[in-house]
């Protein structure tokens, strides 16, 4: 394939490793990930990246996903060969078109190159929120070997939806963190009340029961003193309908592929929705997982968990519970992966009381030795005896 991700099936080989190690080792405390980042677009074919931030520089390492929109999923890795007003010229030629328009928004991030890599204990590394332009991805090289002290944790989960007393006409928004959004509530006093879906990878969420991508349907209420909860957002699994006197949002679509040669975002929740004059507790509707992409000589989960789980819908009152988001996804890319028992997880948010349970999220493993141990959900694995230095980077390197 025209690929370009560290697998033995792309025609154009990575030619880079596991990195050179160069921000040498690391030893993360709790904190939020700061990558270099910047929105992006680029045509298949050409070494031209439209992408603006004054700290690209020749020679990092970047990863390109398309977030929403127009080929969502896709992506690939590549080198920075030099930076100029908003432009970065690469050292490869693009293999898949990026666009950033409209609801497409594609996304470029400097995976730093660490030595080792330590989540201390008890510590956690959160990835940057996303805000609709970047952010949601963790992404990094290792030379050595990824490893936590006790209960250390990489957390790309989606947050869980709040609750709130709203007064009759008011509403209440989605989560808003890590990956995509959950749906708002759009109450009235009486008659027709339309919630939002959950942000997908169609686009920002609307007034509408109809899916959104991998975002479900908002949910609609055609009468006075009525409620119904939100649906769950989708990724690998649809989420489940919430229930209640109403019509709920339609679940959002599943996407992606098992060896996340195509990597997305878990769905966002749908939103409930109410039509009556009384005050009440909503729930909010909850977001879904982000990414997680390791490139590692050696994986060891046994003290680290990488959670990329859909967050739980909230819980209001009589039916006013926001649908649940989907899990997310993780690649793990490495010669010898030490799982544990479900170290790392992208479960979908289970139903927040009457609201529907998020899908499940993807997790799938490179290996080119042996790995051991399992996920939730089941690990998707493969092979790969070339995965290391293809023979001929050595020499490439030397040379460049």
């Amino acid at each position: 394939m025209a690929q370009r991700q560290f697998k033995s099936t792309d025609s154009d080989p990575w030619l880079y490793g596991f990195g050179d190690g160069s921000a040498g080792n690391g030893s993360i405390n709790t904190s939020t990930d700061a990558p270099i980042d910047s929105a992006c677009s680029g045509t298949s074919g050409t070494t031209s990246l439209t992408a603006t931030n004054a700290s690209f520089a020749t020679g990092q390492l970047i990863m390109i996903h398309q977030t929403r929109g127009t080929g969502v999923g896709a992506w690939e890795l590549n080198k920075i060969a030099s930076y100029s007003a908003g432009t970065i010229t690469l050292t490869h030629a693009l293999t898949m078109t990026y666009t950033n328009s409209g609801a497409s928004v594609a996304q470029v991030l400097v995976m730093t190159q660490y030595n080792d890599l330590t989540i201390n204990n008890a510590q956690t590394l959160t990835a940057k929120a996303w805000n609709g332009t970047v952010g949601g991805i963790i992404a990094y090289f290792v030379k050595g070997t990824l490893s936590g002290a006790t209960a250390g944790t990489i957390n790309i989960a989606g947050l869980n939806g709040t609750t709130a007393t709203k007064s009759p006409g008011q509403s209440l928004a989605g989560a808003i963190g890590i990956g995509f959004s959950g749906g708002a509530t759009s109450s009235v006093t009486s008659g027709n009340s339309q919630a939002y879906q959950g942000e997908g990878t169609a686009g920002v969420g609307t007034a509408s029961t109809a899916a959104n991508g991998n975002g479900s349907g908002g949910s609609f209420i055609n009468s006075s003193n009525n409620s119904t909860s939100g649906t769950g957002g989708s990724h690998a699994t649809q989420g489940t309908q919430g229930s209640g006197g109403g019509t709920p949002g339609t679940a959002g679509s599943t996407v992606g592929t098992t060896s996340l040669v195509n990597m997305n975002f878990g769905g966002g929740g749908g939103g409930d929705e109410n039509a009556g004059n009384a005050t009440y507790i909503f729930g909010a509707a909850a977001g879904g997982g982000g990414i997680c992409l390791i490139i590692a000589n050696n994986i060891d989960l046994t003290n680290l968990t990488i959670t990329g789980d859909g967050g739980i819908g909230g819980n209001g009152d009589y039916n006013l519970d926001g649908g649940s988001g989907a899990g997310g996804s993780i690649l793990l890319k490495t010669k010898i992966a030490t799982l544990g028992t479900s170290k790392a997880t992208a479960s979908g948010g289970v139903a927040g009381g009457a609201g529907g349970a998020g899908g499940a999220g993807r997790i799938h493993l490179d290996y080119k030795t042996s790995y051991t141990g399992t996920t939730t959900p089941t690990i998707d694995v493969t092979q790969d005896a070339t995965l290391d230095y293809p023979a001929s980077a050595n020499f490439f390197m030397f040379f460049n």
